[in-house]
């Protein structure tokens, strides 16, 4: 388990002894796929380290699904709430089978009074997502479908620090609140200019340069 949890952004950088400590406070919970990890209507008394699988986070209104995130392992999730004391202000779904650690509010508090290198961490986590959720509300409100598109792919790379990315049509033209014909335009025109290369689920880049002119 530690050499999964070297690899969670957040914690990176930290010795072995801490990623142990954080092992000894943590709950190892599975879930299936399609279960619900938590909801609007419950308290956050704790977070989440997502060590296998993949999860979305989103919200919903009169009965729309509006997806937030797409998170792949690992990757720590939840904790905004979970400092707050207050509910959940979203929903966390299983895509698939996965396997996940729940660490308490209280007992991680206690770990971070004891070492405060691991609050600078999550400080400069939280920060950077803040700064994702804020782009990403610009590309919904102000870009046409190709630049929406164009802009995920390109943030998608930054944010992996892979030139290949997992790409499903279905999720994406759910995030940036397009039809998923009118994403599968979008792909079918960026490869037409030879700006990417689909495979799959997977697209990768070809031409940053015109991507990123075109997320313009």
């Amino acid at each position: 388990m530690i050499e999964v949890l070297k690899k969670v952004q957040l914690l990176s950088g930290l010795s072995e002894k801490q990623l142990r400590k954080l092992e000894e406070i943590s709950i190892l919970k599975q879930y299936t796929k399609g279960k619900i990890i938590f909801n609007p209507s419950q308290k956050a008394e704790g977070f989440y380290i997502l060590l296998k699988g993949k999860i979305k986070i989103y919200k919903t209104k009169k009965g729309k699904e509006q997806i937030l995130r797409i998170f792949s392992s690992p990757v720590f999730f939840g904790e905004a709430a979970s400092f707050t004391g207050e509910n959940f202000p979203v929903w966390a779904e299983t895509l698939e089978d996965s396997k996940i650690l729940f660490i308490s509010r209280k007992q991680f508090l206690e770990l971070m009074r004891e070492d405060p290198e691991i609050a600078i961490k999550l400080l400069t986590i939280m920060s950077k997502r803040l700064i994702y959720l804020t782009n990403l509300i610009e590309s919904l409100s102000l870009k046409d479908a190709l630049s929406k598109v164009s802009f995920y792919i390109l943030k998608k790379v930054e944010e992996t620090n892979n030139n290949e990315i997992e790409f499903r049509t279905n999720i994406v033209a759910m995030q940036l609140g397009l039809t998923k014909e009118t994403v599968s335009r979008v792909l079918s025109k960026l490869k037409l200019m030879e700006v990417i290369k689909k495979d799959g689920n997977k697209v990768k880049i070809l031409n940053k340069k015109a991507l990123s002119e075109l997320s313009e």
